[in-house]
């Protein structure tokens, strides 16, 4: 598969970022922004307290044969991650997995939302086997929960204070 083409963004504080694909030498990067997201971030994200992500990880989510893994960066700081973005292969065929980090500081200026929108364009005309996107979310993730309301995601599930959504990824 190509790699999407990279992506500008300008957020509501008029900073500029870049998103491109994720490289295996982005792992120091990637891993010095999860240390600078709070606890409270990185278990909305990963639904655990992480820390970071080991190179076997990192590896998998480069490897485009398991999907696409983005990174943020500002445009005037290009080696420092600022954003995380995963559409990942799941075990059921046509459906990819979305996750998303933004690093504390950066949130609140529609930068997930811009990059969930972009995910759901690279799904919709560059994985052209994708038909639907789950995202998980807890129940609490208010950024998150209005980020998939956006997406118009539907509810398919919840355990606990985790919720199952879908978003219908039209060709």
């Amino acid at each position: 598969m190509v790699p999407p083409a990279p992506l500008e963004t300008t957020t509501r504080a008029q900073r500029v970022t870049l998103t491109r694909t994720a490289l295996p030498d982005d792992l120091d990067q990637a891993n010095a922004m999860h240390a600078r997201c709070s606890l409270e971030s990185r278990f909305a994200r990963y639904h655990a307290a992480r820390q970071s992500l080991t190179a076997r990880e990192w590896r998998h989510f480069c490897d485009q044969a398991d999907g696409a893994t983005l990174i943020t960066v500002p445009l005037d700081e290009p080696s420092q991650v600022i954003a995380i973005t995963h559409l990942l292969r799941t075990p059921v065929p046509h459906v990819r997995e979305l996750g998303i980090l933004v690093e504390d500081s950066w949130q609140g200026q529609g930068l997930g939302t811009a990059l969930a929108h972009y995910v759901v364009e690279l799904a919709r005309t560059h994985t052209l086997d994708c038909h639907e996107i789950t995202a998980l979310t807890g129940s609490g993730n208010q950024r998150m929960l209005s980020i998939l309301r956006g997406l118009h995601a539907r509810v398919t599930g919840r355990d606990g204070p985790t919720l199952d959504t879908v978003i219908h990824v039209e060709a």
